[in-house]
């Protein structure tokens, strides 16, 4: 039932050969002292920390068979951990007849900096950047140029940092800009990479709880390293999946690439038994079985793998939030047709759909219980979010903080990514102003005229939902639409 024909073993515990790691690593037909060093101790740690690591080989075939003679190849995977980059070259090393060359990959300048790992990744085709200076880089172009004309593959994060939710985040193009000013042609391979679970995820939701981002150290990877080495690492399965390739010419518009990347990366999530165990395990009383709670993500399009991790005993809720992004917007077209009106789900549904699909109305039976009891489950932490600051501001005259994340810090019972998206619109809509000191917001223009129709709960048939003559700027305005990309 859960099983699908598109699943090739590359590494883990379930992949057996007939070589020994040094012999498998000797017998590479490419790939410096570094790439092999770096596949000897990963397919060891591979073997330790996940079940299996698959991938779909057909749709790597099928996008390198439209590669456009002449053009620069690059890969742009989603990020959702530091095991991401090690994950692609890794294939490319161990499946030589993919012909997608090791890549050079853009990595984070700290990364860089750390003493011994920083220089080894660099011998195995690292090459580091400074994120968010908003300007051209001449030291970047330089080695942009020097890689283009050596006409080798390179790897970019298109997110441009680590989803801590695992949610598409909207594009970085400053990168994409740099090789469109080479003047070559660049085929962009979009690659999914999907994890139960993904090695960081501890540190990932302290900063998810409100806490601040943690300089990348050696000391913490040590430790980790540790936790593997002790079996205390136990991530699951991870699956690679290659979207349609993206074309990208001199004269190509940039945002348009940028998206139609993403549109390929958010289509080719897949979903494990583990991500639908986890949401099962938290919503005893919704009445679906992990069965028929596959079938409806298969119903809509979704792959759903079967997963060997059962125990679910220490997740908790915010880390199921996080799994949810695997796949709930499969359901955003059910979502839409349920409450075609509501401002938030309009907002929400536009500012995290990158393919079409997932923005247009389903056509349900309008008493369809079961589906309306899920739909609401799903997207409480959405619905929570809303509320609880709408509260805040309505008690208060305005928020007295700075940041979503002292909001959360105060609000633990609130997801992150849900209060970030829920301010960002309720700023943009002027239903609350940014204090000039920073310290706070105030009640907007909007609010009278807003702050009801945002409270009306999720599928409630309110009139004030239905009046036509109510209009929302938030989603009448397609730059407000779009804010959150």
């Amino acid at each position: 039932m859960l099983k699908n024909n598109r699943e090739t073993l590359l590494a883990g515990a379930e992949y057996q050969d007939a070589y020994t790691d040094l012999k498998w690593v000797c017998r590479a037909p490419h790939g410096n002292w570094a790439i092999r060093l770096l596949g000897f101790v990963l397919r060891k740690a591979f073997r330790k920390g996940c079940s299996s690591i698959t991938f779909d080989k057909l749709s790597f075939e099928k996008a390198t068979a439209q590669i456009a003679p002449g053009h620069l190849v690059v890969l742009a995977p989603t990020h959702r951990s530091m095991m991401d980059f090690l994950v692609c070259s890794y294939l490319c090393f161990a499946h030589p007849e993919l012909k997608i060359s090791i890549p050079y990959i853009a990595a984070d300048l700290q990364l860089g900096k750390l003493p011994f790992l920083g220089w080894l990744l660099k011998q195995a085709y690292a090459f580091y950047l400074k994120r968010g200076q908003g300007k051209a880089d001449p030291e970047l172009n330089a080695q942009l140029r020097h890689l283009v004309d050596a006409q080798q593959t390179l790897e970019i994060f298109i997110e441009g940092t680590r989803s801590r939710a695992r949610q598409c985040l909207p594009p970085k193009r400053g990168l994409l800009r740099a090789l469109q000013q080479t003047g070559v042609g660049c085929t962009l391979l979009p690659i999914t990479i999907n994890y139960d679970r993904v090695p960081e995820e501890d540190a990932l939701m302290r900063e998810l709880q409100g806490g601040p981002k943690p300089t990348m150290r050696l000391g913490p990877l040590l430790n980790w390293s540790l936790k593997l080495l002790n079996d205390q690492i136990k991530i699951g399965r991870v699956h690679l999946v290659c979207g349609e390739p993206v074309t990208m010419e001199p004269e190509n518009d940039v945002h348009a690439v940028s998206h139609a990347v993403m549109k390929e990366l958010q289509e080719n999530y897949v979903v494990s038994t583990y991500h639908l165990r986890a949401f099962l395990h938290f919503q005893p009383e919704l009445g679906y079985t992990l069965q028929s709670l596959s079938e409806a993500v298969q119903a809509r399009g979704g792959t759903v793998l079967e997963s060997p991790l059962e125990d679910l005993s220490l997740l908790d809720f915010k880390t199921e939030y996080t799994l949810r992004y695997q796949w709930m917007h499969l359901f955003f077209p059910d979502l839409l047709a349920l409450s075609p009106h509501h401002p938030i789900i309009l907002h929400h549904v536009s500012s995290n759909s990158f393919s079409e699909r997932f923005s247009r109305p389903a056509t349900l039976s309008p008493h369809n219980e079961p589906l309306q009891a899920l739909l609401k489950c799903l997207f409480q932490p959405l619905q929570q979010a809303y509320s609880q600051l709408l509260h805040a501001a309505s008690q208060q005259n305005g928020l007295r903080f700075a940041n979503p994340k002292a909001f959360v810090v105060q609000h633990p019972d609130c997801f992150l990514p849900m209060v970030e998206e829920a301010l960002a619109h309720l700023t943009a809509a002027k239903l609350l102003i940014k204090r000039e000191n920073q310290t706070g917001f105030e009640l907007g223009e909007a609010w009278k005229s807003q702050a009801e129709i945002y409270q009306v709960p999720f599928f409630e048939k309110n009139p004030v939902l239905m009046n036509p003559a109510f209009t929302n700027p938030a989603f009448t305005n397609p730059a407000l639409k779009t804010s959150q990309r």
